[in-house]
Order: structure tokens, then C-alpha cells, then sequence
């Protein structure tokens, strides 16, 4: 069983890849997995140790990128330079103890969910940051 650190990564086309495998070898990220639409319903600890697939492909337009058993300043570096490379916009998550157990396809609703929530309620600040402050609204 490969426990080697990776990085799984869900829905890059075959340029994003290239360009991923380039940025990942200049900031001293692991290996990368592609996650194939036929392993989205498969837990991600099947995912990461088995080459099972599933007869029912996982649809999921959203970029997603896992980290397994990656250190901290490797994942901080990925997420600050990707901006620097013009990578597509990714959800970034670490594999836990929990998620790992998750199909990936319920961890990525539960992604998509989790940064929409935070991404509204971003929105709402800054929203209230910008209106007049004596405004009777």
C-alpha cells in the first residue's frame, strides 16, 4: 500500500495537468493522482490504495485538489503561488481521518457547500464594510 504523501486532483484538462506537473515540481509538492470520473463514487481510501472504478461516472465541474499526508508549508506554498502560475481556480482540502472514509463525490458536495457558505459570507462583510456607516439602512 503506496502511503507515500499525493496530491489527488479532480476535473483538470490534460493542458491544466501539464502545466500542474511543472508548478508542482518547482514548489516541492508530491506526486500527483488524477482522480478518473469513474473512481467519484468510490471512497477516497479506494481512491488513494485500490484500482477499483465504479460502473457510474461522478459528474463535477468544480476543480478540486486533495492533499494527502502533504506537509503544511508544501500545501501553504501550493495555495499562495498558484495565483503567481495562472492555475484554475481549485477547491484545496487535506485528506482526514473522517473524509478519507467519504465517497469523494459526497466530500465534494460537502467541499462545494462548505466554500459557498464561506464565500457568502465574505460577500456579506465586505457588503457592510462598503455601505455608508450613517446611512439608516
Amino acid at each position: 500500500m503506496n502511503t507515500n504523501p499525493r496530491v489527488l486532483l479532480w476535473n483538470y484538462t490534460y493542458e491544466e495537468m501539464l502545466i500542474l506537473d511543472r508548478f508542482f515540481q518547482a514548489v516541492g509538492a508530491p506526486e500527483a493522482q488524477v482522480i478518473e470520473p469513474g473512481q467519484g463514487n468510490l471512497s477516497v481510501h479506494d481512491i488513494l490504495f485500490t484500482d477499483k472504478r465504479s460502473d457510474q461516472a461522478y459528474v463535477c465541474d468544480e476543480k478540486i485538489m486533495l492533499f494527502y499526508q502533504v506537509e503544511a508549508p508544501v500545501i501553504h506554498r501550493v495555495m499562495r503561488e498558484a495565483k503567481d502560475w495562472n492555475l484554475p481556480q481549485s477547491i484545496y482540502a487535506v485528506v482526514t481521518k473522517q473524509s478519507i472514509e467519504w465517497a469523494f463525490s459526497e466530500l465534494a458536495e460537502h467541499l462545494i457547500k462548505e466554500r459557498d457558505f464561506f464565500k457568502k459570507k465574505t460577500d456579506e462583510q465586505k457588503q457592510k464594510r462598503s455601505s455608508c456607516p450613517h446611512s439608516n439602512h
